[in-house]
């Protein structure tokens, strides 16, 4: 199971944000069938969904990650 690391009021952002880009691809594919761009933002939109739903982003699970962390150098 996947442990939350965003919180809920990040998690609502981004379930709100999700459904109202899904929206907007969903509107510009019923006006243009063959529209790349509506596509992009339905599967754009679709993942904010998700991560909302669910309270995890796999970039923040990367950013706080110790790999990444010993990549990052620190300037002292």
């Amino acid at each position: 199971m996947l442990t939350p690391n965003i919180s809920e009021t990040n998690a609502f952002i981004r379930m709100m944000c999700g459904v109202a880009m899904t929206a907007f691809g969903v509107g510009r594919i019923a006006h243009k069938p063959q529209c790349t761009v509506g596509r992009m933002m339905i599967l754009a939109g679709s993942m904010k969904v998700a991560e909302g739903y669910y309270q995890y982003c796999p970039v923040v699970a990367m950013a706080k990650s110790e790999q990444m962390t010993e990549m990052m150098p620190v300037n002292d």
